[in-house]
């Protein structure tokens, strides 16, 4: 049996650094990389990647505030923009703590059976369900179609109370078809007409509404930002 001290792979490290420092400086460095590159390049990455993961850690802000679509728009409306950046300056929200998100690059009609097969409906679809997106914005026809694909706050549902007290007389519904239990019109959305999103950033220029994604927990930021463009005007 080979006993450990005669297994000629092993690495006896007296021994390397008595060789080490015979050698002439030069020769040295020579010797380091040609015998050890693979466990100095390990230790280099094992270093650079976990320096890596802890400024990321310390930098990445792990949650938004709010995330808004704004969809079926040409302007410029996304996050860093005129209406992100007052918005942002209104709701006072500390933004090393969480991130504002805004996207004005989604292109999806429901009414028009552009969904099916659409890769921004797809990533909407994705995004939505993983309770990611606070609110959408588009035409309020087709804000109520896409309220039968179940991805949009029934405003009836007790979490969206304090929006429905304060604007019910605003909201958009959808009448479920094939649902005998479920008969009576659904609100999905919040009539925006007449905000800024229309009148000042330009965002649509004709009607528009605003619905809650089925899974976001960040009511009163959607409070915030309503507040902002209805009564900001």
């Amino acid at each position: 049996m080979l006993r450990e001290k005669d297994n000629p792979n092993k690495i006896v490290w007296s021994e390397e650094w008595a060789k080490i420092k015979a050698l002439p400086f030069k020769e040295k460095i020579q010797y380091i990389w040609m015998y050890f590159k693979i466990p100095i390049i390990v230790a280099f990455f094992v270093i650079g990647f976990g320096t890596f993961l802890i400024v990321r850690i310390a930098t990445n802000i792990p949650d938004n505030w709010l995330t808004v679509t704004f969809a079926n728009t040409t302007a410029r409306a996304g996050t860093g923009s005129e209406i992100w950046k007052d918005f942002t300056e209104y709701a006072g929200y500390d933004l090393k703590q969480k991130k504002v998100e805004f996207n004005a690059e989604s292109y999806f009609d429901y009414l028009q059976n552009q969904a099916r097969g659409n890769a921004y409906y797809n990533a909407f679809v994705s995004l939505a369900d993983a309770g990611e997106i606070d609110a959408i914005t588009m035409s309020k026809d087709s804000l109520a179609a896409l309220g039968q694909s179940g991805r949009l706050f029934d405003l009836n549902d007790e979490a969206c109370a304090s929006l429905k007290e304060k604007y019910a007389d605003r909201f958009i519904y959808y009448t479920p078809v094939n649902d005998e239990e479920h008969t009576a019109p659904i609100p999905v959305g919040i009539d925006v007409s007449d905000s800024l999103l229309v009148t000042k950033y330009k965002v649509y220029s004709g009607d528009c509404a605003l619905g809650v994604g089925a899974h976001s927990e960040n009511i009163k930021e959607i409070e915030d930002f309503l507040r902002f463009i209805l009564e900001g005007k």
